[in-house]
């Protein structure tokens, strides 16, 4: 059994519970508690970051599933399974007798799948934290795989969101990637197809079960006030009947080739939704931090500068917003809002000015002094925060990034400066290189002019 403990200066060997405070870049950022990390002999990783400031404790157990280790055949099965894992096991038969058993002790679990991985987190108190990892290592090591039926119409209950009347998809960030991505399961939608999810049957989860859910491929990350030597013992307990499994990665991307590019879905409505996206490096990258500082220029809070351009001085729209996902093996990011038809032409000329002047001229010290002081904000509400504190190790474990974890991201961005800033959003945020994703009823006339916009360059 390794074990190991690190803080946020990501430093081997510091003792467990302490919580220091480092100076980077002129800012003082609340250090990140100590965590602890240990594999158990199945494999599986525990991440233990105790927080005796506090009063309750956060489980997240990280399992590397989702999209991106689909392929066609198999999209959707990830989300399913998610799904059909709470419909019982063996020490708990039933949804029910499931549900009444995890509230009886703390939240009820929550559960996400994404394209590079599923997660299931609850709260509860210190003393029950023993009670509830039983229960969710009880889950995850005997399901019973019943009801899958009643789960396949439940998620096409869930799935009509992103369809129109048709059945024809109209969620504007499913698009996006389905083209961004062509043929590689980094397009793949998360939910699957509704015709797709019908068709898998109980062998279906109990395959993807058997070679997804090994302790190997599992993260179990646990913050609050507790002694890391306890949650260890109770983790062996709950955990340690696991197989141990192989670990697997999500499949690399491929990326389309004929950029800039503009794709339009056609929907009647009073808005159209517009999302300019690019494929960046991933966090390892020497750009990223600027990339990241690009993001929070543009969308951090009501006075960055997309907000105040396009919602506050024109009046284009009700939200303006960038954002930049992460992902293994790359990055996207994205920008995107909605307005009425008519004025789209003039919302992605707005847009693009905004992104011309990061490269114009350099930000000015009073913005990247707001920024630094919103990175301190965060640094203190992840310290504050047993579930963001659980999250963001167990995340650093699962899929490492080269950047030291969250502390280090923060780090690397707050050294930034205003030329290394400019020089990567025009190295990475050409229009040349972007793809525009646009779901609503255009006329022609405004098609060509979005178009041009694209093919024009810039940024």
């Amino acid at each position: 059994m390794a074990v190991e403990t690190w803080g946020d200066d990501g430093v081997l060997g510091m003792s467990e519970g302490a919580v220091g405070q480092t100076e980077d870049a002129g800012v003082r950022t609340p250090g990140l508690p100590r965590a602890t990390r240990v594999v158990l002999d199945n494999g599986l990783v525990v991440v233990v970051t105790p927080q005796p400031h506090l009063s309750l404790a956060s489980l997240v157990l990280f399992v590397r599933v989702g999209s991106r280790y689909e392929d066609p055949a198999d999209n959707g099965l990830s989300h399913l399974l998610e799904h059909v894992l709470f419909r019982g096991c063996a020490r708990y038969p039933d949804t029910h007798s499931l549900n009444v058993a995890i509230e009886s002790v703390g939240t009820a679990l929550d559960a996400a799948t994404g394209p590079d991985f599923t997660t299931f987190e609850a709260v509860c108190l210190p003393e029950r934290l023993e009670a509830m990892m039983g229960i969710v290592g009880a889950m995850m090591a005997s399901p019973t795989f019943a009801g899958v039926e009643v789960e396949q119409r439940i998620i096409a209950e869930e799935l009509q969101d992103e369809i129109d009347a048709r059945g024809r998809d109209i969620d504007p960030d499913n698009l996006s990637k389905m083209k961004l991505f062509p043929g590689s399961s980094m397009g793949l939608k998360v939910g699957g197809t509704l015709a797709g999810v019908k068709r898998f049957k109980e062998s279906d989860c109990r395959r993807w079960h058997e070679r997804h859910y090994g302790a190997r491929n599992m993260v179990l990350s646990i913050a609050g006030p507790v002694v890391a030597e306890r949650v260890v013992a109770a983790a062996r307990a709950a955990f340690g009947e696991l197989a141990p499994g192989e670990a697997t990665m999500p499949q690399p991307a491929k990326v389309r080739e004929d950029l800039p590019a503009f794709e339009h879905t056609r929907h009647s409505g009073p808005q159209v939704d517009l999302q300019l996206s690019w494929v960046l490096p991933a966090e390892a990258d020497p750009d990223w931090p600027a990339l990241l500082l690009a993001q929070r220029l543009l969308d951090d809070g009501t006075c960055a500068r997309l907000r105040h351009r396009v919602v506050d001085q024109l009046g284009l729209a009700y939200h303006a917003g960038a954002d930049l996902e992460v992902y293994a093996g790359h990055s996207v990011f994205t920008v995107a809002t909605q307005t009425r038809p008519a004025q789209a032409v003039q919302v992605l000329d707005a847009i693009c000015e905004v992104l011309d002047e990061l490269v114009r001229e350099p930000a000015a010290e009073a913005e990247l002094a707001r920024m630094r002081g919103r990175i301190e904000l965060e640094a203190a509400s992840l310290a504050d925060s047993t579930g963001q504190a659980a999250y963001w190790h167990g995340l650093a474990e699962l899929l490492p990034q080269g950047s030291g974890g969250i502390a280090g991201r923060w780090r690397r961005t707050l050294a930034v400066t205003p030329e290394a800033l400019m020089h990567a959003v025009r190295a990475h945020l050409d229009r040349k290189k972007a793809q525009l994703t646009v779901v609503g009823d255009l006329e022609p006339v405004w098609r060509a002019a979005l178009r041009h916009r694209l093919r024009r360059g810039g940024a």
